[in-house]
């Protein structure tokens, strides 16, 4: 928690990374976690700041999403090099480069993340700043959340992936509430049964409509987004897969087909692992992916992106290390994920009784049924 309060931006945003040329910028996506670990934290005034910045930065973004409204409406191809950005600068500026930006998750996230903020909070409102920023991302989500674009690992930018149909689900649903509009909920309800749909196939939810295999971030369908419920069969044999073809060594790779710095095991995904497992009372899965995180904290506190990628493959590894240098040794989702993981067993831990833990209390955590409720 030190650290990412550390290295919270005077202007609310959040460094991906503060030891990473490359990463050195506020994604929404990251942030967005980020700040949903601080409200489990009970740090809700930093993840407000947070909220506001983003609040700002789209603002900035907004000439950029009313034109891809605009050529949308006109009948034009979208253009990825036109979108509004994945990434910010820490003062909020949209930056112009070549990094593949055109990806939706990122937007989806952050309203999910603000929804879950406000309930934190017991705000009834939108400010207006707020209220501006989510209805232009709503727009944006409604318009282009089931497009081809790239995926939460910034890739394959051909594709619509399931994960981050997901974010975007995730996103409109709590728009609809946070606006009052039915609309959107009723696009989200087209999302979702998109992910049903091309998203589930021979029993299981695939990684995007071109891709067969499984990913990490599929985990998401079930906590925090809850496009399914964790028992559902095609989901649990979704974990099932993505157990036997991504773990390495108790820690969770992003896909079988990843060579990022040898295609290590991320504390983002096995965190979201460990939460999969509290969502169905697996308290033992649940500690042990808490305690390979644990163990790969460095001596400064320090919680890197991935480990075990140069002994996984090693020539991989070497060639993304002569590019951009080591590996991200200190990231802020990293954190941010332990934490949630961390404040889920908190919360899932037997009480004492006389010195010895009582029985564990019997709590839900079906989160689409609890958005159905608010």
């Amino acid at each position: 928690m030190e650290r990412i309060l550390r290295f919270q931006h005077d202007s609310g945003a959040f460094v991906a990374s503060p030891d990473f040329a490359q990463y050195n910028f506020c994604w929404l996506r990251d942030g967005s976690f980020t700040a949903y670990a601080l409200d489990r934290a009970g740090h809700a005034e930093a993840a407000g700041r947070f909220h506001n910045w983003c609040a700002s930065s789209i603002d900035r973004a907004t000439p950029l999403i009313a034109a891809a409204l605009d050529r949308l409406s006109a009948g034009l191809d979208v253009d990825p090099g036109a979108m509004p950005p994945a990434r910010f600068s820490l003062e909020g500026a949209v930056v112009d480069d070549d990094w593949p930006n055109f990806q939706v998750d990122g937007y989806g996230t952050w309203l999910w993340s603000l929804y879950q903020h406000l309930q934190v909070t017991g705000t009834l409102a939108l400010s207006p700043g707020l209220a501006a920023a989510v209805k232009a991302t709503a727009s944006y989500l409604a318009a282009f959340g089931m497009s081809p674009c790239f995926d939460v690992w910034e890739e394959d930018g051909r594709s619509v992936h399931t994960a981050t149909l997901g974010c975007v689900y995730a996103g409109l649903r709590s728009a609809a509430v946070m606006l009052g509009d039915d609309a959107l909920a009723g696009q989200a309800e087209v999302v979702r049964a998109s992910v049903l749909g091309q998203g589930r196939r021979d029993g299981y939810f695939r990684k995007s409509d071109h891709n067969e295999d499984v990913d990490g971030a599929l985990l998401w369908l079930g906590v925090p987004f809850g496009v399914v419920d964790v028992h559902e069969p095609a989901f649990a044999e979704t974990v099932t897969r993505i157990m036997a073809e991504l773990d390495l060594a108790g820690g969770l790779r992003r896909n079988p087909a990843d060579t990022y710095y040898g295609g290590g095991a991320w504390p983002v995904l096995t965190a979201s692992l460990g939460w999969y497992y509290v969502s169905i009372d697996d308290i033992g899965a649940a500690d042990r992916c808490l305690s390979w995180i644990e163990a790969r904290f460095d001596e400064e506190g320090r919680l890197g992106e991935q480990f075990g990628g140069e002994a996984r493959d090693p020539r991989s590894y070497a060639a993304w290390a002569q590019r951009w240098g080591p590996p991200a040794a200190d990231l802020l989702w990293s954190h941010a994920m332990y934490i949630v993981l961390a404040t889920e067993l908190f919360a899932r831990r037997p009480p004492l009784v006389d010195g010895a833990p009582g029985p564990v209390p019997p709590v839900s955590n079906d989160r689409r049924q609890t958005m159905d409720n608010k």
